[in-house]
């Protein structure tokens, strides 16, 4: 298994706006999951700094890799746009294959 971390700030950090920001990165990830062969991937908000922190789970490394020749659906496309009104870049933590998974 193939994991990736990342790290969101939002461009306006409300409830509204955090409210959209799920609901835009869960139809994202929907999209990866659905369409690429990812395994889904988990968000978490962090009170103290008001930024979003998230990995990402992939079978391999080549399926990621591989994500990126999949053909965007419309529905994928205005998820983008509205993810572009509410973060600013994303940012990689970290990624690599899974050496020990203890979560059930």
């Amino acid at each position: 298994m193939y994991c990736v971390a990342y790290k969101f700030t939002l461009l306006s950090n409300n409830s509204e706006t955090r409210r959209q920001f799920i609901e835009v990165w869960s139809g994202l990830t929907d999209f990866f999951r659905d369409s690429c062969g990812a395994l889904g991937s988990r968000l978490h908000y962090n009170d103290d700094d008001g930024v979003f922190y998230a990995y990402a789970q992939w079978p391999s490394h080549a399926i990621k890799q591989a994500s990126g020749d999949v053909e965007p659906t419309d529905s994928f496309g205005k998820l983008r746009l509205k993810w572009a009104e509410l973060c600013g870049p994303s940012e990689v933590l970290w990624e690599g294959e899974v050496v020990a998974d203890m979560l059930s």
